[in-house]
C-alpha cells in the first residue's frame, strides 16, 4: 500500500476521534449548565387536620366450648352463633356477618387433653343506641371480644376533601411567604405529594356496663362514648426559586 494511502486513512481516523470529542463536550457543557440553573431549591411541609365524630361502632363477640367431644362443641357454638345472627338481622341498622371459627387442641403436660370450638362475629352500625341493646341480648349467650367506634368511610372521604384544599391553600400561602422573604420574582413547583395518612384506626370506647353472672342474671348493655379522632391531610412539597 502506498504511503499516501496509508496518511489519508490515518487522517481519516483521527478526524472521527475528534468528532467524537468535539460531541462529547458539548454534552458535558449542557450537563453542566443544565447543573447551574438560576434556581434555589426550597423544600417544606404544611397541613391541614380537624377534629372528626366517630360515627361508626364495630363489635366482636365470640361463642366458645372447651372438652372432648368435638361434635357436640361444634354444635353448640353453632347454635349459639345461629341465634346471634338471628338477633342481629332483626335490627335494620346492624350490619352483621360470621368471622373467623377454630377447632384448636387444649394441651395439658404437653398431650392434649381435649378441644376448644371458637366462632366470632362481627356488628357494625352508626346507631349506638340500636347496636347497645342488641350486645346486650346478645351476652346471653356470647361474650364480647371488643368494641371500637371509628369515622366511617363516607364521612371519611368528604372530610379529606375539604382537607386536601386547605392544604393546598396552606401550601400556596407558604411558598408565597417564602418567594417574598427571599425576594424572588418566582417560584416554580418541583415536586409535591398529598399524604393522607389516615388509616381508619378505631378508638375505644368507654364501656360502662356492670359485670354480672351471664348465667344468674341478665347482663346490662353497654353504654357507650363513640368520642372524636384527628383526620390529617399532609402536603410535602419542593419548589425552585429564580435568583434575581
Amino acid at each position: 500500500m502506498k504511503m499516501t494511502e496509508l496518511m489519508m486513512k490515518a487522517g481519516g481516523s483521527w478526524r472521527r476521534q475528534w468528532l467524537l470529542m468535539g460531541m462529547l463536550a458539548l454534552l458535558s457543557g449542557a450537563v453542566q449548565a443544565e447543573d447551574t440553573l438560576p434556581y434555589d431549591r426550597v423544600s417544606f411541609v404544611v397541613s391541614a387536620e380537624r377534629a372528626v365524630e366517630n360515627d361508626e361502632l364495630t363489635a366482636t363477640l365470640f361463642a366458645e366450648q372447651s372438652g372432648q367431644d368435638t361434635a357436640a362443641l361444634a354444635t353448640t357454638v353453632n347454635e349459639a352463633i345461629s341465634w346471634a345472627m338471628e338477633q342481629a338481622k332483626k335490627q335494620d341498622t346492624v350490619d352483621s356477618r360470621t368471622l373467623a371459627y377454630t377447632t384448636s387442641p387444649v394441651y395439658r403436660e404437653g398431650k392434649v387433653d381435649g378441644w376448644q370450638v371458637r366462632q366470632s362475629i362481627e356488628l357494625k352500625s352508626r346507631d349506638s343506641e340500636a347496636l347497645s341493646g342488641l350486645l346486650g341480648v346478645l351476652q346471653e349467650k356470647l361474650r364480647i371480644q371488643g368494641i371500637d367506634y371509628s369515622v366511617s368511610t363516607e364521612v371519611r372521604r368528604g372530610v379529606e376533601e375539604e382537607l386536601i384544599t386547605e392544604a393546598l391553600t396552606a401550601f400556596k400561602r407558604r411558598a408565597a411567604q417564602i418567594q417574598a422573604n427571599m425576594e424572588r420574582g418566582e417560584y416554580r413547583v418541583v415536586n409535591l405529594s398529598i399524604n393522607t395518612p389516615n388509616n381508619g384506626g378505631g378508638f375505644q370506647p368507654r364501656m360502662m356496663a356492670m359485670a354480672a353472672d351471664a348465667a344468674s342474671m341478665p347482663v346490662p348493655a353497654p353504654t357507650l362514648d363513640s368520642g372524636k379522632q384527628t383526620l390529617t391531610v399532609t402536603v410535602s412539597a419542593e419548589i425552585e426559586l429564580a435568583r434575581n
